[in-house]
């Protein structure tokens, strides 16, 4: 699993992922300075994504007073899709803008996705299989239109599916560098890093490279250790 991150130049690049302890947990993510993150994985394999949703406000909406970023720190100490539901039934998003949240579980081998409109929380179940999500603040639809087909292309190539992909296709110029390029660049907001999480039976890892994945040559690994019997793929 593999996410650009997507952000205004003046922010910055945020901060390199380090392992965070929890009550019976690890989990390893980059942070955003502001004590949250985007992209998270948890010595159960669990990674969780989040992505800002751009859609109307509802009616009614109060102003933002809570950052989306606190997101995922609130739920990566989860060991399971039920442990993650009990923790999303008692949490509160009053206050925030909408966002995207994907979860991944692969000792259960499913996605869930949640969407929060700034009022009422959603969620759907997803196959066990390849899935893209994209997003962006000038129009999250010409997103999905034109990197959905830059990565309708890149299924063909023979690597598909491989890190060696992954961090290609999330450099991807097809179609001109710009605001909807998988790698993006405009005057004032670009790809700030790309994270990637690899779980398989004997190892949790996290790679992360903090400048735009365009120029990316070497990544930063970070790996929390394994669960002894709570992950099996």
């Amino acid at each position: 699993m593999a996410m650009n991150r997507d952000e205004k130049i003046a922010r910055g690049a945020g901060l390199p992922p380090e392992i965070h302890e929890f009550e019976g947990t690890r989990a390893i993510f980059p942070g955003d300075g502001d004590g949250g993150t985007w992209f998270a994985t948890n010595d159960c394999g669990i990674t969780l994504a989040l992505l800002n949703w751009n859609i109307s406000a509802p009616r009614g909406m109060d102003a933002k007073t809570r950052s989306r970023g606190r997101v995922i720190p609130a739920l990566i100490s989860s060991r399971s899709p039920s442990d993650l539901h009990q923790v999303f039934d008692v949490s509160n998003f009053e206050g925030m803008m909408p966002f995207r949240l994907v979860g991944v579980f692969p000792s259960q081998q499913t996605i869930e996705e949640w969407r929060w409109d700034s009022k009422r929380l959603r969620s759907q179940a997803l196959a066990w299989e390849s899935r893209h999500w994209f997003s962006s603040s000038l129009s999250d639809g010409q997103a999905e239109g034109l990197r959905g087909a830059a990565c309708r292309d890149a299924q063909f190539e023979q690597d598909a599916g491989s890190a060696a992909w992954l961090r290609r296709l999330h450099a991807s110029h097809a179609g001109g560098a710009g605001p909807f390029s998988l790698c993006v660049h405009r005057v004032d907001v670009k790809t700030l890093s790309y994270s990637e999480v690899s779980v398989t039976p004997g190892r949790i890892r996290m790679g992360h490279f903090r400048e735009s994945p365009c120029i990316m040559d070497q990544i930063q690994s970070v790996t929390p250790g394994l669960r002894s019997g709570e992950m099996r793929l």
